[in-house]
């Protein structure tokens, strides 16, 4: 009887066993616990899958910036290169655009005064024509404006006392700039009947104000200008009167002018710029070589094939020329006029390098 029942406990032990498996299996907390489980590996390999991926696409990114970088780099070293306008304008082009060039070299610098002054007649060169004795005037040959020469008739006259006819001939070489006769008028010895002058010297009266006065000497350069009329002339002090106008206070100093041309005129005014002192430069150069560049005075140096825009240490200077301290060397080539076209060739360089950029 025992043995009976310890084979059917047995038997149930064993039909027990596998529905407990069966039963664990289909368990829904164990199945969720399970599903959790994959979920969490799955999130985890593809959490794994987007770092490399993110790792990949910052290396990728990397690897750009450096090529940027490099080509930033470039682009920097290319420009800088450009930063440096080159002036190659050839020599012939910009003649004809009016340059010129010149070779630096030593000069003198004048300190000047510019006074008024006036053309006069050269009163050495004038003659005054007049009868010896009372006399009619039965001809007149000569009229204002006439050239004359000297021996040449001006008027036939007839002597009031004697009836006696003679001729009024001119003194000089020159020019009628007077006639007071006409036919039949009765004219003593005291009356001028011609004026001739010879207007191919004149005098150049300028007025010296007192402290002008003790500067100007026989000798000194001058250069005579008028705003209208002949050109800028270059002559020199010939006559300082040894006294002063009672009236005006003023001295007087006198050109002795050559006007073999007839271009200046007696009664013109004129300006006359007087040389009191000369100052010796190492380096002089015309004022139009000096070209403002960005508020600093700069004078265009050849240096082989270009052109260098070379700023410039002004000293004294004078109507024409300005003496330069430093910049410029004796011996250098340089534009002394047409500086401006170089200017607007630097200006668009410069212009152009910086669009660019």
């Amino acid at each position: 009887m025992n043995t009976l029942l310890n084979l059917i406990l047995g038997s149930l032990l064993l039909v027990t066993l596998p529905l407990q498996g069966a039963l664990a299996a289909t368990d829904p907390k164990t199945e969720t616990e399970a599903a959790h489980a994959e979920e969490d590996a799955s999130h985890q390999h593809e959490s794994e899958e987007h770092d490399e991926e993110e790792g990949e696409h910052a290396a990728e990114e990397a690897g750009h910036d450096d090529h940027a970088g490099e080509d930033q780099v470039d682009d920097h070293e290319g420009h800088k290169e450009s930063e440096e306008p080159v002036l190659t304008l050839s020599t012939d082009l910009l003649r004809e655009f009016g340059g010129e060039i010149a070779v630096a070299e030593a000069g003198f610098i004048r300190q000047q005064v510019s006074l008024p002054g006036e053309i006069q007649l050269n009163k050495e060169a004038v003659a005054h024509i007049s009868p010896r004795f009372a006399a009619k005037i039965v001809e007149v040959r000569a009229k204002i404006g006439d050239k004359v020469s000297a021996g040449e008739t001006l008027a036939m006259a007839e002597s009031s006392e004697t009836l006696a006819r003679f001729n009024l001939t001119s003194l000089i070489d020159g020019v009628v700039i007077n006639r007071d006769v006409t036919l039949g008028e009765h004219l003593s010895p005291d009356d001028a009947a011609f004026v001739v002058a010879d207007v191919s010297t004149l005098w150049v009266d300028i007025a010296l104000y007192p402290k002008q006065v003790p500067l100007v000497e026989v000798g000194q350069p001058v250069r005579l200008s008028t705003s209208y009329g002949p050109e800028p002339v270059e002559a020199r002090i010939d006559y300082v009167a040894p006294s002063v106008d009672e009236s005006t206070r003023t001295g007087l100093a006198r050109i002795f002018l050559s006007n073999e041309n007839r271009a200046w005129k007696p009664g013109m005014f004129v300006q006359g710029d007087i040389s009191i002192g000369e100052y010796p430069a190492a380096v002089a150069v015309p004022k139009s070589a000096i070209i403002d560049l960005e508020s600093q005075p700069t004078v265009f140096v050849q240096e082989g094939g270009r052109w260098e825009p070379r700023p410039v240490e002004l000293g004294r200077s004078d109507d024409n020329l300005v003496e330069i301290l430093a910049g410029l060397e004796a011996g250098e080539s340089y534009v002394t006029e047409g500086g401006f076209v170089l200017k607007a060739q630097l200006q668009k360089n410069e212009f152009e390098s910086g669009h660019n950029h």
